[in-house]
């Protein structure tokens, strides 16, 4: 219980003074103690990254990590996190946000030696070392082999600074797809940065990811042409794969302005958003660049078609895959409301099947052949 300040002087300004300088060093203890979390967590990196890199398990048998514990507790006497299934955790840290972080090449292309510490980590894109230790042992323990929901979890620790309880009860249960990562719709977005609440809540709820595309029949050598054609054909079909309250308004749809004639893959409007949706459609895996074309559409048909009573206007990328943390992170540098979202479930077709059935005349044809 805090205890109520008694004092010879009475002056309220000289308490609000006392009170403020009671906060500061708080705030100061807070920072220390995030300071020391950040410089053991690089330290553990440090161990863990030498026992992969050093293949010390390989070269010494089972034993090794428990031999390894016993010599460093000697060396290091009343040092805490030398125990060899602390040492197993910090083997376990560094290979689940090394897969991760190695996909950025400030992050996972610079070589170090071994025996220094991973200056690396500086340039992460996600400050892993002011996350405890605690909640990291939890992330690892329930999502080691997911490492997208893993950085998923801790970036919403940084965000809302989630205590091990409360991010034991946003994985959910363990085995089981019912965490906040599922409830959220996985499709990558901006939407909290760019659309006011709770609009931008509903705009993540209405878009699927990924989209099923079941309905698709194409032969194994289709481009886009294709796909766009077939989506159009199937536009019913394509309004509920998308999500609710999507009013197809056509394709190739011409944006014409000062002599210049731009033509969108697709587009929607949304009743439930009352916002246009300009969606671009690629066969091929996202690419950064993909976002400038989409982003110059909806522009024009914020200038061109947006009226006063409509929000501004949403850009859906659907592409035949994506990298989810590569994909937000591209995103950043958009204040439009952006989606990126996959497909699946087309029914591929070998290039030589003919789904009409012959003619009588065809089939009399073949008979003479005969």
């Amino acid at each position: 219980m805090k205890k109520t300040m008694t004092s010879a002087i009475t002056d309220p300004d000289y308490k609000q003074w006392v009170s403020d300088i009671e906060k500061r060093f708080k705030k100061q203890q807070l920072k220390a103690a995030i300071h020391v979390n950040s410089d053991k967590l690089e330290f553990y990196w440090s161990l863990g990254r030498d026992i992969c890199e050093r293949e010390f398990e390989s070269k010494y048998g089972s034993s090794a990590i428990q031999i390894l514990s016993k010599d460093l507790r000697v060396a290091l006497p009343g040092v805490a996190g030398l125990t060899p299934g602390s040492l197993y955790y910090c083997k376990r840290f560094y290979k689940l946000y090394s897969q991760i972080f190695k996909k950025f090449p400030q992050a996972g292309e610079i070589s170090k030696p071994l025996h220094s510490v991973p200056t690396e980590t500086q340039t992460m894109p996600l400050n892993i070392f002011s996350i405890p230790w605690g909640h990291h042992k939890v992330i690892i323990d329930y999502l080691e082999d997911a490492p997208e929901k893993a950085i998923f979890y801790a970036s919403k620790i940084l965000e809302n600074c989630w205590s091990r309880a409360t991010l034991l009860n946003m994985i959910g249960d363990k085995g089981k797809n019912n965490g906040l990562y599922e409830r959220q719709g996985k499709a990558v977005n901006n939407f909290p940065q760019t659309m006011p609440h709770p609009t931008g809540d509903l705009a993540r709820e209405l878009i699927n990811d990924p989209l099923n595309f079941s309905f698709l029949k194409l032969k194994e050598s289709f481009d886009e042409e294709n796909l766009k054609n077939a989506l159009v054909q199937h536009v019913n079909q394509l309004l509920m794969s998308l999500g609710s309250g999507f009013a197809y308004m056509g394709r190739e749809y011409l944006l014409s302005v000062a002599g210049k004639e731009q033509f969108t893959d697709l587009l929607f409007y949304n009743t439930k958003l009352h916002a246009y949706v300009v969606v671009e459609v690629k066969i091929t895996e996202f690419e950064s660049s993909y976002l400038g074309q989409l982003s110059g559409y909806m522009s024009l048909v914020n200038h061109i078609l947006k009226s006063d009573l409509d929000r501004p206007t949403i850009g859906l990328l659907i592409c035949r895959n994506k990298n989810n943390l590569f994909a937000q992170y591209c995103l950043e540098g958009y204040n439009q409301p952006i989606a990126i979202t996959a497909y699946e479930g087309i029914q591929i077709l070998p290039n030589n099947f003919n789904e009409k059935l012959p003619s009588i005349n065809e089939l009399e044809e073949e008979i003479r052949k005969k």
